[in-house]
Order: structure tokens, then C-alpha cells, then sequence
């Protein structure tokens, strides 16, 4: 009975030894630190002020040109003359586009000739075939011969069009009113057609165009004032809007965006160089930030969600966002995080409410 107990009481022993280990494996687990690798999101407007340089031009510049090519034989526009919607701005050569028309025309006229002297042998024909005085196939082939010359004369028709046209492309006029802004052509000169030969103002608004970076562009929306300052001018502010903001970037990694002046100086001329600059402090967008994009995980309710990791305690909270459009750093967040958050972009998927984790280099 003696060794009974005791064997009793070393099981029972053994088996609280057995479960205390247990428990401190699942301490142990509990305690495990996962590694994650964060991004901080930036502060990028801190300043609230971003400036930038641009041309400004005519909002209704034109690039005048020909469209067919020749040899430049009058350019009588002088660089800030005006001009008046009609006027001769330049004229080409004219004697090979002459020579053309006359070409066509000729053969139309003979084509026209060899097509009535087969009409009036079709038709005799048809009377002899009526008759049957001749074979039906030799009627049809003086019919096949006449409707293929009636296709030519067509054909031919439509090139004499295109020759007198090409004739009237070798002048050029002014399509509206204005004033010509630049004159790279010359007198003589050989020019291709699409060759810009002169730039005409039509006196609209002036517009200044110029290029943002990825970094700034989620921040710029139509209709966004600015201010604008000519170097020229020191002494002068003008107030400004924008008015397109492209979706493409340019070879430099910026974005076209446009703005228009909404003030009008008689000193500010179109090609002088403008600073424009953007006070962000005034836009409730400035709060816009952009992560990257795995660190945004989906739930069933189709929400976004990003795990925010609070520096202090070393342990992340999911919170929920709205993500915006893309960009180069990943996506845009709208509403759900501010600048200086730092969010887990890796390891996102193994994490849970309070957990501790470790940043890894």
C-alpha cells in the first residue's frame, strides 16, 4: 500500500513537472517577436510652399506650317505684327503644283475623249446585238471597256482635286486674328510640310506650363490656386488656377500640369519666365500620403487595412484606409494615415492586434 502511494504521488509529480514545461513552451511561443520590415511615411510638405519655374505662352498660340512642301517665295509677316483673320503669312514656289494641275487636267481630258468614243461604241453595238446582227460577247466586251474607262475618268477626277488643292496649300494664311509671336522660317528656304513657319497669338489668356514630380503631383488638382511672379517683374504677384494636370509623366519623371493666370498685366508677354508656387497648406488634401502598395491588406467587406506600428511599444494595430490613385512610391491614402505613421509593408499577413514585433534593417 506503502509503494502504492509512493508511485501514486511520483506520477503525480511528474505529471505537474510535464505540464509546467508545457506551459512554459506556450509562454514561450506566446512571447515570439515577429520581424517586420516598415516604411515611415514621410512629411513631404512641411514647408506648405512648393515653386517651380515655366514659360509662359498664349493660351490660343498656333504654330502656323503648310501642308504640302516646297520652296518659300513670300513671307511678308514681320515677328509682332498683327494680323488679321485672311492675311498671307507665306507662300511656296507655285509652278510644280501648277504644272500638276495641268498634268491632271490634260489626262482627264483625253481619258474624257476616249470615254464618250466607247460609249458611242457600246451603244451602237447594243443596237446590232438587238438586231442580232452580232454576238452577244462582243457587245459585253465593249461594255466591260467603257465602264472601265468610266472607273479611270473618276480615278483621274479626283486626282486633278487633290492637284488643285495641293495648289491652294501653297498658300498660307492667317486662320484668325493675332499677332505673330516667332518666325523661324525664311525666304528661299526649302520647307517640309507640318514645318512650323510661323507662331501666331490669338490674345487669350496666358497660360504657363510646367512640370511637377511624382512626389508633389497627388497633391495638385484642377481648379487649385497659385501664385505666379515673373523675374522680370519682381514687383508684381499675379493670382493663377490650374488647368490641366497630365496623367502621363515626361521623360524627366514630372507631370505636365497647366496654369492659367487669372490676372492680366499689358507688361506680361508670352515666352517670359514665371515662378508659380503652390501653397498646400490651404488644400485639406495636404493630409494625402502615398505607401507602398503591399503594405495594404483587404478584408471580405472589401476595406483596406494597414498595420500601424507604435514605436513606443513595439507593437502594431490594424487600421482601416482609403487608398487614391497610383503612384510611383505605391498608392495614395486618403484618409486613415498622417505623415510620420510607420506601417508594416512586409510580414503584413502573419500579424495580429497588439502583437510585438522587431524592425529589421
Amino acid at each position: 500500500m506503502t509503494m502504492f502511494k509512493t508511485m501514486a504521488l511520483s506520477g503525480l509529480c511528474l505529471a505537474m513537472l510535464t505540464c509546467g514545461a508545457c506551459r512554459d513552451k506556450v509562454e514561450k511561443k506566446a512571447e515570439v517577436i515577429r520581424p517586420v520590415v516598415t516604411y515611415t511615411i514621410p512629411d513631404i510638405m512641411r514647408s506648405r510652399e512648393w515653386s517651380t519655374s515655366g514659360t509662359a505662352k498664349d493660351a490660343l498660340e498656333t504654330a502656323l506650317s503648310f501642308r504640302v512642301g516646297g520652296t518659300i517665295v513670300s513671307l511678308p509677316v514681320k515677328v509682332g505684327q498683327r494680323v488679321e483673320k485672311g492675311d498671307l503669312v507665306a507662300a511656296l514656289d507655285p509652278t510644280d503644283f501648277r504644272l500638276e494641275v495641268r498634268r491632271a487636267e490634260a489626262s482627264l481630258k483625253d481619258l474624257k475623249a476616249e470615254l464618250n468614243n466607247s460609249r458611242l461604241n457600246y451603244q451602237r453595238l447594243k443596237t446590232l446585238v438587238d438586231k442580232a446582227v452580232i454576238s452577244r460577247s462582243e457587245y459585253d466586251s465593249a461594255f466591260s471597256s467603257y465602264e472601265s474607262l468610266l472607273a479611270r475618268v473618276e480615278a483621274q477626277e479626283d486626282q486633278v482635286s487633290i492637284a488643285r488643292r495641293n495648289l491652294s496649300y501653297a498658300t498660307l494664311n492667317a486662320p484668325v486674328a493675332g499677332i505673330i509671336s516667332t518666325k523661324p522660317a525664311e525666304v528661299h528656304r526649302n520647307v517640309a510640310a507640318g514645318e512650323t513657319i510661323a507662331t501666331l497669338n490669338s490674345k487669350g489668356d496666358l497660360e504657363i506650363e510646367i512640370g511637377v514630380p511624382d512626389r508633389i503631383v497627388p497633391y495638385v488638382e484642377v481648379g487649385q490656386s497659385v501664385s505666379v511672379e515673373f523675374d522680370v517683374f519682381q514687383d508684381v504677384t499675379l493670382a493663377g488656377a490650374v488647368k490641366e494636370v497630365g496623367v502621363e509623366a515626361q521623360d524627366s519623371s514630372t507631370f505636365p500640369v497647366t496654369v492659367t493666370l487669372q490676372e492680366n498685366d499689358p507688361r506680361i508677354r508670352s515666352g517670359m519666365v514665371a515662378e508659380v508656387t503652390f501653397d498646400f497648406a490651404r488644400i485639406a488634401e495636404m493630409q494625402l500620403v502615398s505607401i507602398p502598395v503591399q503594405a495594404m491588406f483587404g478584408k471580405p467587406d472589401n476595406t483596406s487595412w494597414v498595420w500601424v506600428l507604435d514605436t513606443d511599444t513595439m507593437t502594431v494595430q490594424e487600421r482601416a484606409v482609403e487608398p487614391g490613385m497610383p503612384t510611383r512610391q505605391g498608392t495614395a491614402i486618403k484618409k486613415g494615415l498622417n505623415p510620420g505613421d510607420v506601417v508594416v509593408v512586409r510580414g503584413v499577413h502573419s500579424l495580429k492586434n497588439g502583437q510585438k514585433v522587431r524592425m529589421m534593417q
